[in-house]
């Protein structure tokens, strides 16, 4: 189960992370998450840059290290890169200190203080134990492209019934679930603009 749009009270179990970015310009923020993956990340970046929208990226350190190219590609084209860890391990599950021995590895090779926890999921002993530079980055809109159940009509809608602005948006760049997002994601764009919305990648 997943929430689509991110209860306030969900938010309220992490005060520490960044769930969305207010705003009164109309301002959404377009993220993806697992990549870099050959071709699905490339096919995002070429859909992004005939937009003329930045987006953000959150790699993990097994693939930057896999697909060194794509990831220079993502910041030649000016969007900003995240750590979405090393291995992507859940924190919920996995001890304090392996958990954050994944989390440096990647840091050190994405070398970013944006954070993203997989899964968003992460205990606040963790938390507390992360670099107080560190920005935690979660989400307001989760489509659910990961969903096996979510044709791309469904990836659409959810993504508009639930966007406004200072949204924070996670999509998927990965070899599950990335030709559906791939389909779904012109659309997205293209509907949100009509909607008056402007796209910006998240500051480190």
């Amino acid at each position: 189960m997943y929430f689509v749009k991110t209860p306030k009270i969900a938010r309220a179990f992490n005060k520490k992370a960044i769930w969305n970015i207010p705003n009164n310009d109309k301002e959404i923020f377009l993220t993806f998450d697992d990549g870099p993956t050959p071709l699905i990340t490339e096919h995002t970046l070429d859909i992004l840059k005939k937009h003329k929208i930045k987006a953000t990226f959150f790699c993990l350190g097994k693939q930057v290290e896999k697909h060194p190219e794509i990831f220079k590609k993502i910041i030649d084209e000016g969007h900003t890169v995240g750590n979405h860890s090393y291995s992507h391990l859940k924190g919920w599950t996995t001890k304090n200190e392996q958990y954050l021995e994944d989390v440096r590895k990647g840091e050190t090779i994405i070398k970013s203080n944006l954070f993203r926890p997989p899964y968003g999921k992460i205990k606040r002993s963790q938390v507390n134990l992360l670099n107080p530079q560190t920005k935690i980055i979660l989400w307001d809109v989760l489509p659910g492209d990961f969903s096996p159940s979510n044709n791309v009509e469904k990836i659409i809608s959810n993504t508009l019934e639930a966007a406004e602005s200072g949204s924070i948006i996670v999509l998927h760049d990965n070899a599950i679930c990335g030709n559906k997002m791939l389909q779904a994601l012109p659309f997205i764009i293209d509907k949100l603009k009509e909607k008056k919305y402007t796209f910006s990648a998240i500051a480190e």
